[in-house]
């Protein structure tokens, strides 16, 4: 807990099995290239380059991308027609990279002398097996192999989200702006992070995050496909994401807020779990509108907790606020998927800064919704409880409960948060 510098042999054996874990996952996502993600972004890619429709039902996924990831998917596809293995290997060492590099910015932002942390230990630096890093990353790294076993896209949008903070806190605008721009192009959902800064009347990053974002996704598209085109790229774009909203029977899958009233509330709900435990029979759009309501109260809850914060995103309190941020974003984000919740590894970060050196037996008590949380995320993975019993509790809503947990941590740490610079 004192960052006493691990066994030799311990740092060894943890490096490893991460990096073997890593390399497997990696192998058994291209030997299953019927069931990963990644093959929704290559055909989503050919669409585009074969003149059809990017968002038509041919497809082995329902896209529910923004128009820009059509840029994405469009070189994913080139790579794949050289090789689909070898484009599997690069998207699959890219994500790999990119929870590196979220680990980095994350210790960066949340610990004393996090930008000294390095992957092997040297010098007596911050190191992947300190306990500041290795903890966090350890209570969400079922949440990481879910995205490297599916080859998700949600770790390098989490990356660039952090980036983009940390160049706004070092007053770099621009590249802020340019790196948050991309996040939202990618997966609409860290536009809430947009709304964030205007909340906080940061300017400078508003404006420059608004005009990239019009470039990526207004000139850009508009020069390559022409108006016509990206204006009904748009327009299905945002048709297929209401009707995502109305989808009256999500499946275990769907870890969201909306989802857990839709199984609570409707006779749908649950049609497709082995669970059912409908307290009610509303119609869907009924208890879409409760959702879009809870989401308005908890978003105005948080704008009067956050009201006396400095507006500075140098303060250490902005940044216990982003942590909170990225956690109820993915909880608020009507198709959560398990492996969306890498968001979460922030709010740990946090929360175990706060924790440590405070041990259940001097009476904390959340300790005790730490490892609930733990419990709940973790202990629930297939691999401890088989996959019918995985399937009952995601049924039950078990990770949406770990994460509200967590964000609920991060909330109260935020409330009492004294940060790097102030150690």
């Amino acid at each position: 807990m004192k960052d006493a510098p691990l066994p030799r042999w311990a740092a060894y054996a943890i490096y490893f099995v991460l990096l073997l874990w890593a390399g497997l996952e990696i192998l058994r996502s291209m030997g299953r290239l019927d069931g990963v993600v990644f093959l929704g972004y290559v055909q989503t890619g050919e669409a585009v380059l074969q003149h059809k429709d990017p968002y038509g039902y041919g497809l082995t996924l329902i896209n529910t991308w923004p128009p820009f990831f059509f840029f994405v998917a469009g070189a994913l596809a080139l790579l794949a027609r050289a090789s689909l293995l070898g484009a599997v290997l690069v998207w699959q060492a890219l994500g790999v990279a990119a929870i590196w590099g979220a680990l980095k910015l994350c210790a960066k932002l949340y610990l004393p002398d996090g930008d000294t942390l390095t992957f092997w230990p040297r010098d007596g630096r911050l190191s992947l097996v300190s306990m500041g890093v290795l903890v966090p990353f350890a209570m969400t790294l079922r949440l990481f192999q879910e995205h490297v076993q599916h080859t998700q896209i949600n770790v390098q949008v989490l990356f660039l989200a952090l980036l983009a903070f940390d160049l706004f806190r070092r007053g770099k605008w621009a590249w802020g702006g340019w790196w948050l721009a991309l996040a939202v192009s990618v997966k609409a959902l860290p536009v809430l992070l947009v709304l964030y800064l205007v909340y906080k009347r940061q300017w400078p990053g508003v404006v420059w995050t608004v005009a990239f974002l019009v470039v990526l996704n207004a000139a850009l598209p508009a020069a390559v496909f022409g108006p016509g085109h990206a204006l009904t790229d748009w327009q299905r774009w945002r048709a297929i994401s209401a009707r995502g909203l109305l989808d009256p029977t999500p499946t275990a899958f769907n870890q969201s807020l909306l989802a857990a009233l839709k199984r609570l509330l409707t006779v749908a709900g649950s049609a497709r779990d082995p669970v059912h435990y409908a307290l009610a029979a509303w119609p869907t759009a009924r208890v879409v509108h409760l959702f879009e309501g809870l989401a308005l109260i908890a978003a105005g809850g948080l704008a009067w907790a956050w009201r006396r914060h400095p507006p500075d995103l140098r303060d250490p309190s902005a940044m216990a606020e982003l942590a909170v941020g990225l956690g109820a974003m993915i909880i608020v984000d009507p198709l959560a998927w398990k492996a969306h919740y890498v968001t979460l590894i922030a709010a740990y970060f946090l929360v175990f800064r706060e924790l440590r050196g405070r041990f259940p037996l001097r009476g904390d008590p959340r300790w005790v919704w730490w490892w609930l949380s733990f419990a709940c995320l973790t202990l629930s993975a297939p691999v401890f409880v088989g996959n019918r019993v995985n399937d009952v509790l995601e049924s039950w809503n078990v990770i949406l409960l770990g994460a509200v947990m967590v964000v609920g941590l991060a909330l109260w740490s935020d409330s009492r948060t004294v940060g790097p610079s102030d150690r």
